[in-house]
């Protein structure tokens, strides 16, 4: 029954191709997995990302993980978390926590050039209507409202192994706040995935550089920590179509190299090259 299944969604998905265009065919029949690879879907940052905990999770035995945005503001991008997480363990069997951080009325006091004055300012993006998001998002997720350097501290303490870290938006524009927001990443090992995916939205303008801004609390996080380093995703673009190329540039990936996982040789037989390449293939770990 399962040949016959599988031969009959393959004629389909050839006709439907023809007859609508690969691209839309995609769009009104695909899975989101492939959805997000032929960026037909919102937010493919976060489709991405979150695909990514899920299968590093399934990989590594998780039921359950946990995703964060640091940066609510309107709530659309939280709102998205939230949809993509059903969707998502739907399609995977794959649980997830849903987190979100922000003041509620905006950015900070900015101190310095570190934190991009001449962009922004303090009180910049507040949240318009907190009481509807919170009526739109009750029991799907939860908002930690405060400054991130006051609040991130209990949040990471109660990060467990039974759903690990495993996606974490970074949208908050300046060197302070996004440095109290990669203390999410300094908990035991075990709270984390092996690799956390990770999204930076302030990376790729004209006066984005290494000594200000998101950047700089990435490059202070890898000179501060010899076991956990913040580095590109370099698995992107891998089969994705040009068109979606401007999100891979803010992709990231938290590496817990003190992680057990990645201390031991993982108990598995022995694999030829073709075998192990569809080995990584199955799993999703290209």
């Amino acid at each position: 029954m399962q040949p016959h299944n599988t031969l009959l969604t393959r004629i389909r998905s050839r006709i439907g191709k023809r007859l609508l265009g690969e691209e839309r065919w995609v769009a009104k029949s695909g899975d989101l997995r492939m959805r997000e690879r032929h960026g037909v879907v919102a937010r493919p940052n976060y489709a991405y990302g979150m695909l990514r905990a899920a299968d590093v999770a399934k990989y590594f035995g998780k039921q359950s993980v946990t995703v964060v945005e640091f940066g609510v503001a309107s709530g659309h991008g939280l709102l998205n978390m939230i949809e993509l997480a059903e969707l998502i363990e739907g399609e995977t069997g794959v649980e997830f926590r849903v987190f979100g951080f922000d003041t509620g009325a905006g950015l900070p006091e900015l101190i310095g050039y570190r934190d991009h004055p001449e962009l922004w300012r303090g009180g910049d993006f507040a949240m318009e209507d907190r009481d509807a998001l919170m009526r739109k998002i009750a029991g799907r997720a939860d908002i930690v409202w405060g400054d991130i350097a006051d609040t991130v501290g209990a949040f990471t303490d109660a990060l467990t192994a039974d759903a690990p870290l495993g996606f974490v938006s970074v949208d908050v524009d300046i060197y302070t706040a996004t440095k109290s927001a990669l203390r999410c990443l300094k908990g035991p090992s075990q709270a984390y995935l092996p690799a956390v995916s990770m999204y930076f939205d302030d990376v790729t303008f004209f006066f984005a550089n290494r000594w200000a801004g998101e950047l700089a609390a990435i490059e202070e996080f890898n000179m501060e920590h010899d076991l956990r380093k913040i580095d590109v995703d370099r698995s992107l673009p891998g089969s994705r179509r040009a068109s979606s190329a401007p999100w891979y540039r803010h992709m990231y990936a938290c590496h817990v190299l003190d992680h057990d996982a990645r201390q031991r040789v993982r108990q598995r037989a022995e694999l030829p090259i073709g075998a192990h390449h569809q080995f990584m293939s199955n799993q999703f770990l290209y």
